[in-house]
């Protein structure tokens, strides 16, 4: 084990200049004390947890303390400095004991892991799809930054982590760039940013994060672990009502900005508003051409299932909409425009999602995926290479089994042909109907929406179609079910532990 971290330090340092090599050091050993931790000690009971990486971390402060040659003495030292409490110590005398008799120790080694944080700042894009941290350590021999990029479009988790140049040279960075905001905050508060941040990330089986992100966040979780200031939690989110999100738009309909617009002007602005509140952060009145792709071209199609007639008139509110809110917010005008323009890039997503038919109702008629409607059924038969769903068996169950089951067998039946293929839309079919006559209490647990997507997520790992080497990964998966890993795991895992499924 020894020898590979050592060889994992060599290499990680080899490719960077002299003057990183202490903050290098410390991001090489924390990620692989990380990756140790995974793998030597992820489970069991807190004290078996405890003494398993005691003795590890005392047999290698042993082996380290009696070797001799620099680049063990280099390991010795960014261990002592990263490992958590439960091994320190034995780590730390070793280091103590070999500096007394090391010959020639470079000046960066006493470096490693001993950064003060001197300052903070937050930069924050004016469109609202995210903001970066910015952690100044202003050290006199190794002046650096940690940058950590929350995207806001992702539900504010952690894209990105990366060591920057000294922070003045991120101001002006940030300055000759415009399009953002910049704010110095107390350390304590930059940290509870991102320790948030980093909760969130967590809850994906597969974020979709950088290659520095997985090589540094060992360094920042622990300089932010050893602060000697407590983080400070961000306030809560404040939720939006219904009644504040009517409200938003019965004001832009009485706006000069909905003059014209088509009947269904009211419908569609508030389906943005759900989107951004409930899936991004930032709130209904962020103009960006980000958040007008996620809408356009992934959420709304899921979402709605309608004809042309009603897709066509989401360009037209979408824009107006757009105006409206850059307006509110005084946003420049070239932003606003930036905005708009992509509502035209990504309007073909949606008529490629349009229905041939408007399912045997009125022209430019919608209906929600998640809703319980009797029109369902007809829907479905638009859908190429799925044609009807089966008719679901309603002998034996009251009223409200009955409606519950008529909407959640098509539904899954529909995402699991969908997603994974017209095979799979069988099973998905059986496990909803088993659900609500073998365990109608478990439907509780979760939004009647959830349990078609925890279905088709079930089928897919018990089929092994997500994983290495094939084309699904758990957050692609995630996000093509328009859910979170953590949610559909969650609810997968109670049909599993409630009923005999087929293999």
């Amino acid at each position: 084990m020894l020898e590979t971290l050592l060889e994992t330090l060599a290499l990680d340092m080899a490719s960077v200049p002299a003057a990183l090599h202490p903050v290098i050091a410390e991001a090489s050993v924390a990620r692989s004390a990380a990756m140790l931790a995974d793998q030597l000690w992820p489970a069991g009971l807190p004290d078996e947890i405890g003494e398993v990486e005691r003795f590890f971390w005392a047999d290698a402060a042993r082996v380290l303390g009696e070797r001799r040659d620099l680049e063990s003495f280099v390991l010795l030292t960014s261990l002592a400095r990263t490992v958590g409490p439960a091994g320190r110590l034995p780590l730390q005398r070793a280091h103590v004991s070999r500096l007394r008799t090391q010959d020639e120790v470079p000046e960066w080694v006493t470096r490693i892991a001993g950064f003060r944080l001197t300052s903070a700042i937050v930069s924050e894009d004016i469109t609202g799809d995210g903001l970066s941290v910015v952690l100044d350590y202003d050290d006199e021999q190794h002046p650096h930054t940690v940058v950590v990029f929350i995207d806001n479009n992702l539900g504010a988790i952690i894209k990105d982590v990366f060591v920057g140049p000294p922070v003045d040279r991120v101001l002006e960075a940030y300055e000759r760039g415009g399009r953002v905001t910049i704010r110095t905050v107390r350390p304590p508060i930059a940290a509870g940013i991102i320790l948030q941040a980093l909760g969130e990330t967590r809850d994906y089986d597969d974020p979709p994060v950088s290659e520095d992100f997985e090589f540094f966040t060992g360094l920042l979780v622990n300089r932010l672990t050893q602060m000697p200031e407590r983080p400070v939690r961000p306030p809560i989110r404040p939720l939006m009502t219904t009644r504040q999100r009517e409200q938003l738009v019965e004001e832009f309909l009485e706006s000069q900005y909905a003059v014209g617009l088509p009947d269904d002007a009211a419908d569609i602005a508030r389906l943005w508003i759900d989107h951004a509140v409930d899936h991004t952060v930032g709130g209904p009145q962020r103009v960006s051409g980000v958040l007008v792709e996620l809408f356009l071209a992934h959420w709304l199609p899921r979402k709605v299932l309608a004809d042309s007639t009603y897709f066509d008139a989401v360009p037209v509110v979408v824009k107006a909409w757009l105006e409206f809110a850059g307006d509110r917010t005084h946003l420049p005008l070239d932003t606003v425009d930036e905005a708009i323009d992509a509502v035209d890039v990504w309007q073909p997503a949606l008529e490629a999602a349009a229905m041939i038919d408007p399912v045997g109702s009125k022209p430019g008629e919608r209906v929600f995926l998640d809703d319980a409607t009797n029109d369902l059924e007809d829907a479905y038969r638009a859908l190429a290479g799925l044609g009807s769903p089966p008719q679901p068996d309603l002998r034996g169950l009251d009223n409200h089994q009955a409606a519950t089951l008529s909407v959640l067998a098509p539904h899954a039946w529909l995402m699991a042909g969908e997603t994974l293929g017209t095979a799979y839309a069988p099973d998905a079919f059986d496990i909803a109907e088993r659900l609500v006559r073998d365990a109608p209490d478990l439907l509780t647990k979760a939004r009647l929406s959830t349990w078609p997507r925890a279905i088709v997520w079930l089928l897919a790992h018990r089929h092994r179609l997500v994983g290495p080497g094939e084309t699904l990964t758990p957050y692609t998966l995630a996000t093509d079910l328009s859910s979170s890993p953590a949610t559909l795991r969650k609810t997968a895992k109670l049909l599993t532990d409630t009923l005999i499924l087929p293999r």
